[in-house]
């Protein structure tokens, strides 16, 4: 009977392991690596803080400007880059299995004093579906210094065209409404943030597909 009861446990600890393996296969892996430059002197920039949205380990770039994440999952990523006395900069990019994905980043002198700047947490979701045809653009701001009052342009355009939309311009709310999208049809994104009447800031560029007309 304990040779039997022996037997089973062996049997579904084998077939736990079994399927936790198969789990981790799922997951798929590739680079991210780039380098920082000033965007005037084109010299690398040190002491750069690099992070990723998804989030995984944040990095500081050494005195080549240069900076490595070398187990990132596959799918869209979000690189942003803070150095102080500097404008932050953010790219959207595709991140593929095995595959290594070079970046390069030129940061612009914080002439204003804004600190750095995230736009984040887009509404609809970035890889969002059905959406409706008129839609509610929403987002959500991380400032260094929040004294400092933004303003906001949202743009848009479809998948088969390079014809930008203006969303809404010089917006103080995080958010705009926008009506009359086609059907089935993909979209991307993007805020542009500005004080002063100057670009501080771009939010990464997310994309979303309407719904299918039920009529």
């Amino acid at each position: 009977m304990k040779r039997l009861q022996f037997i089973i446990c062996f049997l579904i600890a084998v077939l736990l392991f079994s399927c936790e393996e198969e789990k981790l296969d799922i997951e798929k892996y590739g680079i991210v690596k780039g380098q920082i430059v000033d965007g005037e002197t084109y010299q690398p920039l040190t002491g750069v803080q690099v992070l990723t949205n998804p989030a995984s380990t944040s990095v500081i770039t050494g005195d080549d400007g240069v900076f490595e994440f070398t187990k990132v999952k596959e799918g869209d990523l979000a690189v942003t880059a803070r150095k102080n006395d500097y404008l932050s900069n953010t790219v959207s990019i595709a991140v593929y299995e095995n595959e290594t994905t070079d970046l390069k980043f030129f940061l612009m002198k914080d002439e204003n004093d804004i600190g750095w700047i995230e736009i984040y947490d887009p509404v609809p979701g970035n890889g969002a579906t059905e959406q409706n045809v008129s839609i509610t653009f929403k987002w959500a701001v991380q400032q260094e210094y929040s004294r400092k009052e933004l303003e906001y342009t949202v743009y848009y355009f479809q998948s088969n065209s390079t014809t930008q939309k203006v969303a809404g311009e010089n917006l103080t709310t995080n958010e705009v409404v926008v009506d009359g999208l086609s059907y089935d049809t993909t979209y991307y994104w993007f805020v542009v943030a500005k004080f002063e009447g100057n670009r501080v800031a771009n939010s990464p560029t997310w994309t979303f597909k309407t719904e299918v007309d039920s009529e």
